[in-house]
Formats: structure tokens, C-alpha cells, sequence
């Protein structure tokens, strides 16, 4: 598709808005537009700094649609505390200038993966979390469904306590949507993917609260549970055999998988709704497994942890462990475990995608394949949707919205069972250990019973939930 932003020149030291608004460096560029610093010229003493996002006015009708849709949606949400305020807009020759907050420390993504700010912080990661629902579920409250929820989308403070909600450009007033592939892959529920839920719609509600279920997964673990959450994915295969998958893979409490059981459910009438789940998230105590847990969990746990913990830096080791002399002791005797974040230039913005497994004792072949959950990386966001309650309302050309522009990630090599490219964390590994038993005793491997397979499991699930709404 063609990159709206790259016909856009460089406005760099330009002043705008009669004069008050002056833009200083690109801090952003996106498939749409373009991202400044500016500051307000007419203040005395210290400036009050606005990011002003600069996008191209003459487009053809439906994309100029969709940028008044978001402008007018975002707007009328901005004035939740955990929403990025829009001050205004101003328009000139062939350009529009949306000017809003500057947020310093850049979207939850960069806070994940490259600062690790809530790495073992329950209650940082609770407080923020919870900011994250209450402005969604206002939102809701206002009948606006945003569709694109993922950490490249939310911006932060520095220090991660304070999270806004940003870039309606895929938000609809629309409950109900028979448009699929609406939002970016590894986010998507399955029934927005739609590709083996013949539904013919579906709820923008509930498939919101699934992405908030992507999201706090990235925040705990900095990975992703699947690439896709149909049974072309190995990973959501596994979840589908057996729901306490994430629970074998990753270093996540027992509370944290009862709430992720609660949001990954295949009927989303099911699913949790956001204010349960704001209840659910305050009751946790924990939302990681005890250090002394990991020690007893099995292999794929205990890898998955210390990968992550190894990202952390000795700033952020600081932060989390509270004895000095500890403190002192661990980084001596494991200073070379410690690797500095993600480089931005290896860890592109739009989502977490996996890097290709390596396995701590071979490579991973065809004939043995080993996976674990994709990184925090760059996915590919996809092609527009519509949306609402499947109880009420009809899709229309208000859920429409432009496709979302492809990312390329590539994420640096990680030592698997940690988190491998393509795939996601878990069924390979499942799989390769069946195969790997089979052969010690001497038998052979039988196909796995229709019954009992992904796509049969996930085809059932669709036949009950459509026969509960015939």
C-alpha cells in the first residue's frame, strides 16, 4: 500500500496555528501521517510541549472519512484522564494538524520491551493495567469501540504509572461488525478474524476485552500467547486443548490464568466483561509465579523466565530486588545473564512477534519442532472492520475503517524454550515431547483422532454457540 506519510515534507522549525504552535523535531512517523514535538511560542517561562500529528488533508473520499471518523471519535473521548487529549485541530493548504499531549515516555510497547518497567511490579502493572479498562470501558460507556488495542496504541509516562489511550483510526460507533480482519493479528479474537466462525458478525465489545487479554499477557510475560487465534496456530491449538496451557509455558500465577481463562473463551458472550475483569485484576495478589513455584515448574517455565529476566537491566534489577547484598551476589555471579533491551531498530513498533527458536540443545528441525511464545516485536495490523453487540444494531459504513498498514519485525534470536519466531509457545513443544516419549518406548506415533483435534474442538464450540442463538 502506498505510504500516505512519505509525500508529506519535512516541517521541521514550521509554525503553525496563526503563529502559537511551532514543530520541532519528528518524534513519529506512521503509514498516515507524521508526529512533532512542538512547543506553544507565545508562553513565558517554561513552554508547554504538544506532540502534533500532521497528516495529509486530499485523500480520496473514504480514506478522508475515515480521518474525520477518527478525529471526531477520539475528541469526544479525550476527556477521560487516561485517554490522550486531543487539544484541537488546524487545517491549512492541503495538511491537518491534530495537536495533542506529548507523552515522554512513548507508548507501553518501548515500556515493555525495552525499559521492562513492570517486570515482577504487581503493583505498578496492577495500577496501570486498571487505568488501561477504565478508559476502554468509557469508551464503551459512550458507545465508541476502538478495534486496534495493543501497547504500540497506548502511550506512558516515563516511569510506566500512567497509561492514555490513543489513535482511534480503527474505532467505530458500531456494536455489532460483519467486516473481519479489523485490527492488528496477534490481537485480533477469533471471531473478528472470522475465519472459522461463520457467524456472520460480531461484537466489538467483546472482542475488545480479548485484545485487553493480549495486552495484559504482553505486560506480565513480554510475549505474545499466539500469532493468530485460529487453528492454523500451533499455540492457540494447544490453549485449545487444554485451557491451562499458559499456565505450563509461561511464569504466570494461578491467579493471572484464571483471569486469562476468563477473557480467552471462544464464545465472547461468554467472556468476561471489563468491569469483572477489573474486579478479578484488584483481587490478584500476584500476577507472576513465586520464584519458589518456578523451581518446581517444568522446563518451558523455568526458560521463559529467565529469558525475560535477563532483559532487565541492573537499573530495573534495582527496582525489583530490595537486599542489596542479594542484590550484589546475583549480578556478580550472573552479571553476563543480564543483556541490555531490544535495540527499536530490531524491535519495530506494531505488535510482539516471535524470532526464530533456537533451542538450547539443537536446533529446532521439522521433524522435532520446539516453540515457545512470540516476543514483543513488530506484527502485521490488518484490514478494517466494523463492529457491535451481537444483540443489537447492524454493521454499516460507520465500522468501515483503512487498512492497517504491514510491519516486517524482526526481533532479535532468542534461546527457545523462550519464545521462537512464527509460531507461539506451545503445542510444538507438546508435540515434540509426545514424539520424543513415543520413541523411547519404542512405538509408534499414531494422527491425532478427529475428536479430539484443534480445528474439530473449535468447529464444536461454533456449532454450540451458533445453536444457543438460532
Amino acid at each position: 500500500m502506498v505510504n500516505v506519510s512519505s509525500s508529506i515534507p519535512d516541517f521541521t522549525g514550521k509554525v503553525i496555528d496563526n503563529g502559537r504552535l511551532k514543530l520541532l523535531e519528528v518524534i513519529g512517523t506512521g503509514a498516515y501521517g507524521v508526529v512533532y514535538n512542538a512547543f506553544e511560542t507565545s508562553s513565558t517561562g517554561r513552554s508547554p510541549r504538544y506532540a502534533v500529528k500532521c497528516l495529509l488533508k486530499d485523500l480520496p473520499p473514504k480514506q478522508r472519512k475515515f480521518q474525520a471518523r477518527e478525529i471526531a471519535l477520539h475528541t469526544f473521548v479525550s476527556v477521560h484522564p487516561n485517554i490522550l487529549t486531543m487539544h484541537g485541530t488546524y487545517e491549512e493548504d492541503h495538511y491537518i494538524y491534530l495537536i495533542l499531549d506529548l507523552c515522554p515516555g512513548g507508548d507501553l510497547f518501548g515500556a515493555i520491551t525495552e525499559r521492562h518497567v513492570y517486570y515482577r511490579n504487581d503493583l505498578l502493572l496492577k495500577k496501570a493495567f486498571l487505568q488501561l479498562l477504565d478508559a476502554v470501558q468509557w469508551c464503551h460507556d459512550h458507545n465508541i469501540f476502538h478495534r486496534d488495542l495493543k501497547p504500540e496504541n497506548i502511550l506512558c509516562s516515563e516511569d510506566g504509572s500512567r497509561l492514555y489511550l490513543s489513535d482511534f483510526g480503527l474505532a467505530t460507533r458500531d456494536t455489532i461488525s460483519r467486516d473481519f480482519g479489523c485490527g492488528s493479528s496477534y490481537y485480533m479474537s477469533p471471531e473478528c478474524i472470522g475465519k472459522e466462525f461463520d457467524l456472520g458478525a460480531y461484537s466489538t465489545r467483546h472482542s475488545d476485552v480479548w485484545s485487553l487479554g493480549i495486552i495484559l499477557t504482553n505486560m506480565i510475560t513480554g510475549r505474545n500467547p499466539w500469532r493468530w487465534a485460529t487453528t492454523d496456530d500451533e499455540c492457540f491449538c494447544a490453549y485449545l486443548h487444554n485451557r491451562d496451557f499458559l499456565l505450563e509455558m509461561l511464569p504466570i500465577s494461578r491467579g493471572t490464568n484464571r483471569i486469562l481463562r476468563r477473557i480467552f473463551t471462544l464464545n465472547p458472550h461468554t467472556r468476561i466483561s471489563i468491569p469483572d475483569l477489573r474486579e478479578a485484576v484488584l483481587a490478584v495478589e500476584s500476577f507472576w509465579m513465586s520464584k519458589v513455584d518456578i523451581t518446581r515448574a517444568g522446563e518451558h517455565v523455568r526458560a521463559a523466565d529467565h529469558a525475560y529476566a535477563a532483559k532487565v537491566t541492573t537499573e530495573e534489577a534495582l527496582r525489583t530486588v530490595r537486599d542489596d547484598s542479594t542484590l550484589a551476589e546475583e549480578l556478580s555471579s550472573s552479571s553476563s545473564d543480564f543483556g541490555g533491551p531490544p535495540k527499536r531498530q530490531d524491535v519495530q513498533r506494531n505488535a510482539f512477534v516471535s524470532t526464530p527458536a533456537r533451542v538450547l540443545v539443537g536446533r529446532v528441525s521439522s521433524q522435532s519442532p520446539v516453540a515457545a511464545f512470540p516476543h514483543p516485536v513488530a506484527h502485521p495490523p490488518d484490514s478494517s472492520g466494523s463492529s457491535s453487540d451481537l444483540e443489537d444494531s447492524t454493521s454499516s459504513e460507520e465500522s468501515e475503517g483503512p487498512i492497517t498498514p504491514d510491519t516486517i519485525a524482526n526481533d532479535p534470536a532468542v534461546e527457545v524454550p523462550e519464545m521462537p519466531e512464527g509460531a507461539g509457545m506451545g503445542e510444538r513443544v507438546v508435540l515434540a515431547r509426545a514424539a520424543r516419549e513415543g520413541e523411547a518406548a519404542g512405538g509408534k506415533q499414531h494422527a491425532k483422532s478427529p475428536v479430539t483435534s484443534p480445528s474439530y474442538l473449535l468447529k464444536n464450540a461454533v456449532r454450540r454457540f451458533k445453536a444457543l442463538h438460532a
